[in-house]
């Protein structure tokens, strides 16, 4: 009985061992996963040495004349003709516009005229005051008397050079009828028309005239 019993139990044990060696092989029979291969990194070498290397830089930059020059009427009157053409290349003292010179014309003849009464009445005043001197030391004629041919000669000095200050008004008005470039540049267009009325204060602004040499350029930089 006892050696029937023993036989029982190792036949049970079967097929427990027989599940744990099937186990045991599907494990060993299981490869471990590979890593995929990681790609080649080309990498740049650079040999770094000193040495002198220029720097450019690019701007976006707009050009200006060193000098601009407003053309403008320096007296009233009427416009009569402008002398150049528009947007060319002009001279130092080249005319540009004339004016009509006849009102200035007959102002400077006035003047004139009135420096000459003047003159006339200087020249008679001296001759007076060359009489009443040697009277007025002789007593034969009074202190005022010479105090007054003696003022008189001084006013007829003074109206003579005041009359001359007019005729040298009447001259600079006339010659600003004639309107030139005070340099050498690029005109731009006529601001005014033939024939318009110019005035200084308001529509005197004639044209600009640009000097080319030397230019500006300006940019910014941050």
């Amino acid at each position: 009985m006892p050696h029937r019993g023993r036989a029982v139990s190792r036949a049970s044990r079967w097929p427990l061992v027989a599940a744990l060696a099937s186990a045991l092989c599907l494990t060993a029979c299981k490869k471990a996963p590979t890593e995929p291969p990681r790609p080649t990194i080309e990498v740049t070498v650079v040999t770094v040495h000193q040495q002198e290397t220029p720097v450019d830089f690019e701007f976006t930059a707009q050009t200006q004349s060193s000098r601009e020059v407003e053309i403008r009427a320096r007296v009233d009157g009427f416009l009569e003709r402008r002398m150049y053409t528009e947007g060319s290349l002009v001279k130092e003292g080249q005319v540009l516009f004339v004016m009509d010179k006849k009102p200035f014309e007959a102002a400077l003849q006035s003047a004139k005229g009135a420096l000459a009464q003047q003159q006339a009445r200087l020249l008679v005043t001296k001759q007076n005051l060359a009489r009443v001197i040697p009277l007025a030391a002789q007593n034969a004629l009074s202190k005022k008397d010479l105090d007054d041919a003696t003022g008189n000669e001084k006013q007829a000095e003074a109206a003579v050079i005041a009359a001359q200050g007019e005729v040298r008004t009447a001259e600079l008005n006339l010659s600003y009828c004639t309107i030139s470039s005070p340099l050498k540049g690029l005109s731009s267009f006529a601001r005014v028309q033939d024939g318009s009325y110019v005035t200084p204060n308001q529509s005197g602004l004639l044209t600009y005239v640009y000097q080319l040499d030397p230019m500006w350029v300006n940019f910014s930089i941050s």
